[in-house]
């Protein structure tokens, strides 16, 4: 029988070298984004249009082996509660509407896609907003840190986001173990996509960003990662479970050498 994954974010990035992966080995991918040729188009930043795609997916195939929560903005992306909506709340809602369809696979598992900024940490309030679900609050939250400060709200966003999702992979190992149903991150550091790009050439974000510490090479290919989601998503990784794995060159052992 061959397995069926749904991937987020497919047609470009880290998405596109997922569903490459997946394809090549045989598996069938349901890819959802709001650009390229996906199988189902849909602008995650609308709640509705999450819904939408999900319930056509799990239409699709309503017992997926893997569902891979990549779909995620920028933090130079204009509208910065646009980041909130597809990089937490979209991301979230994937999961939450995966699980029952998940359950009735035998060996199924999830991935969210967090980022090294899991480890760097956005700001503990946002985050907090963003875990109740209070939108508004996350909202006005966030507008407040762009009026004081208007080169980093985006990047606060985007962090916090992506900090929120691996502890959302964290706090639900439980309830998803119970399932039968696997949850994993990946936190890729410096990858070379078109969203490394625009980082890069970002006066105020760029610094940062180069001179984040790495071990091995300094930056990573999205085929490197895309090795790491299929091993979480494969029965290999059968006994691996809750888990935020850096993928990352080392940037984040160096950063936080005695955090185990």
């Amino acid at each position: 029988m061959v397995n069926t994954y749904i991937v987020t974010g497919s047609s470009s990035g880290l998405g596109s070298s997922v569903v490459k992966s997946l394809t090549e080995n045989g598996s069938d991918v349901i890819g959802v984004d709001w650009k390229g040729q996906p199988d189902i188009r849909a602008d995650l930043s609308d709640k509705n249009e999450v819904l939408r795609a999900m319930d056509i997916a799990l239409s699709m195939c309503p017992n997926p082996a893997g569902v891979v929560s990549n779909a995620g903005l920028s933090p130079i992306h204009d509208d910065l509660r646009e980041i909130i909506e597809v990089n937490w709340f979209a991301a979230k809602e994937v999961f939450e509407l995966s699980l029952e369809g998940l359950s009735l696979h035998k060996n199924s598992a999830a991935v969210a896609v967090c980022s090294i900024g899991s480890a760097l940490g956005g700001d503990s309030t946002l985050e907090s907003y963003l875990h109740e679900e209070d939108r508004e609050a996350a909202f006005e939250y966030l507008d407040s840190i762009h009026r004081n400060d208007p080169d980093s709200a985006g990047i606060v966003a985007y962090s916090s986001c992506k900090a929120a999702l691996a502890r959302f992979v964290r706090r639900n190992a439980q309830r998803w173990g119970a399932k039968g149903v696997r949850l994993n991150a990946v936190a890729p550091g410096k990858m070379n996509t078109s969203m490394l790009d625009g980082l890069l050439n970002d006066p105020v974000l760029s610094p940062g960003i180069t001179n984040l510490p790495f071990g091995v090479t300094e930056t990573g290919q999205p085929e490197q990662v895309a090795d790491v989601v299929e091993y979480l998503l494969s029965p290999k990784s059968s006994f691996v479970h809750g888990q935020v794995i850096y993928v990352d060159g080392g940037s984040e052992a160096i950063m936080r050498p005695d955090l185990v």
